[in-house]
């Protein structure tokens, strides 16, 4: 990671779901190395291997091994008056009527006339200032009441109706990490982006915090740290692990540490006792994803390679295996080699005047090592779950 970067937690926040590929990337070829995404049912990850070790499932070297409001209806009118009655059994009897004065006036209909009127428009008024009651006690705001508010200045429920809604504040997680939580990152090695998960394959986990400094490098000397993040509003810098496969600890194995695990693809391997049958770490090539950056030598026997998807992230490691014979497993035709008296532990030397033996054949078949050196003293070591990496050795005495 660019040690002058720091974590914006605001940026580039990842998608809910639906990702064509776990955090981090899928590696390239599913082999040894993790392959994001996945969950596979791992082997007990603590062995508990012992000396001479029969260790489980053998481990296959291939050189290039990797590892989303209606109204009711009006009803029916009043009944209506019918004529008046007349005496039962008699039909209605109506005497003519001489025209009456009314003994009003013409100005006093045109006063009974403008009172009427004076009537209807309170009647009116009256209406509307009910209506406008209503509105406002149901929180609408009528015309009238808008342009008050115009004219005058002030905010009126209408000014503020269509303004966006406050955008929700993004957590830091930083800020709120502990010891222990587990992040995934979808950002890259310059830039992070950290979503919080439960711990597992393809994760960081939290394994020390700094207070009081964004400066990166706190995090140099803390062992297993693959990467750090900072906060500059919480001021604290996180030192984050990488998980390649659950149960695994192999992949921040070192040199002179020695390692074992299983052949299937996706299983974990740890860092053991070095012992007879272990591999031992001659080589960790960081950034690196192929057996084929591991130095030709005498001892490289075997590899071990995480291949994540991102780089930065990538790890091979280069191994040699510690045979109980000794530099017998690595012998070749016509190599000197200087052999004890038991006649079980054999060493390279640097010139043939140093050496007792010397080898006249070598096969890492299966084969009766008596008859098939066909009178040579012979060696052999059988290693169950690596069968290629099993041997036979002829030798003679110089």
């Amino acid at each position: 990671m660019d040690p002058n970067s720091s974590y914006d937690p605001n940026a580039n926040i990842p998608p809910d779901s639906g990702y064509p590929y776990g955090p981090n990337g899928a590696p390239a070829d599913p082999g040894a190395g993790y392959v994001p995404g996945q969950a596979p049912g791992y082997p007990d990850p603590n062995p508990g291997y012992g000396p001479n070790p029969a260790p489980g499932m053998g481990y296959a070297p291939t050189p290039d091994t990797t590892h989303n409001i209606g109204y009711p209806p009006a009803g029916p009118p009043p009944p209506g008056q019918g004529p008046y009655p007349g005496a039962p059994g008699m039909p209605p009897q109506y005497a003519p009527m001489p025209p009456q004065s009314s003994g009003m006036p013409v100005a006093g209909w045109i006063g009974i006339a403008l009172g009427a009127v004076l009537v209807i428009a309170l009647g009116i008024a009256g209406a509307v200032f009910v209506l406008d009651r209503s509105e406002d006690s149901g929180g609408i705001a009528s015309d009238t009441d808008s342009d008050s508010g115009a004219d005058s200045g002030t905010d009126t429920s209408s000014d503020t109706s269509g303004s966006d809604p406050t955008e929700p504040a993004v957590p830091d997680p930083v800020a709120d990490a502990v010891i222990g939580d587990c992040f995934y990152d979808y950002g890259d090695e310059t830039t992070a982006d950290l979503e919080a998960t439960a711990c597992g394959a393809g994760t960081f986990e939290a394994i020390d915090i700094v207070e009081g400094t964004t400066d990166l490098s706190a995090c140099d000397d803390v062992a297993a740290v693959d990467t750090a993040v900072s906060s500059t509003e919480a001021n604290r810098v996180l030192c984050l692990s990488y998980t390649a496969i659950a149960g695994d600890d192999a992949y921040h194995a070192q040199v002179d540490d020695c390692v074992y695990g299983y052949s299937t693809p996706d299983t974990p391997w740890n860092v053991i006792d070095c012992q007879d049958g272990a591999f031992k770490v001659i080589e960790r090539l960081e950034g690196e994803s192929s057996a084929s950056a591991c130095s030709d030598s005498t001892y490289y026997i075997y590899s071990m390679s995480y291949s994540t998807g991102q780089s930065y992230l990538d790890v091979t490691l280069c191994l040699t295996m510690i045979y109980a014979s000794g530099d017998a497993g690595y012998a070749e035709i016509d190599d000197c080699l200087s052999m004890n008296s038991d006649y079980t532990y054999f060493e390279f030397v640097s010139d043939c005047g140093d050496a007792n033996v010397y080898v006249t054949g070598r096969t890492n078949e299966d084969v009766d090592g008596e008859s098939w050196c066909n009178g040579w003293g012979w060696a052999y070591e059988d290693v169950p779950d690596f069968p290629e990496l099993s041997y036979t050795i002829c030798w003679g005495y110089l």
